[in-house]
């Protein structure tokens, strides 16, 4: 292991590893998009496409995470379609 510690002052291992962290995040937020269309797959199913665009719009693990609770816990479809709804807004308002 320590054969390779000099490595760590290169500019190629700081490239390597910045993208090995970029293929993480995505991957975390393909992971939690899916999970969020599966929650409302067996949730609410009137629900695919508002989540499956609103899922689509958000970029950040956190917010993608606490959007997968909120849904998951939502006392009904109401309630859950408030949740994605609000999130819209959010996503919207950011752009804008």
């Amino acid at each position: 292991m320590y054969q390779y510690d000099i490595l760590k002052d290169t500019w190629i291992y700081a490239e390597i590893k910045q993208l090995v962290q970029q293929e993480e995040l995505a991957e975390q937020i393909r992971e939690y998009r899916q999970m969020l269309q599966v929650i409302v797959q067996a949730r609410f199913p009137r629900l695919e496409s508002l989540a499956k665009e609103v899922g689509s719009t958000i970029i950040s693990p956190e917010a993608l995470r606490d959007l997968i609770v909120k849904v998951s816990t939502a006392k009904g479809e109401k309630a859950g379609r408030q949740y994605l709804s609000e999130e819209k807004k959010s996503a919207a308002e950011e752009i804008a």
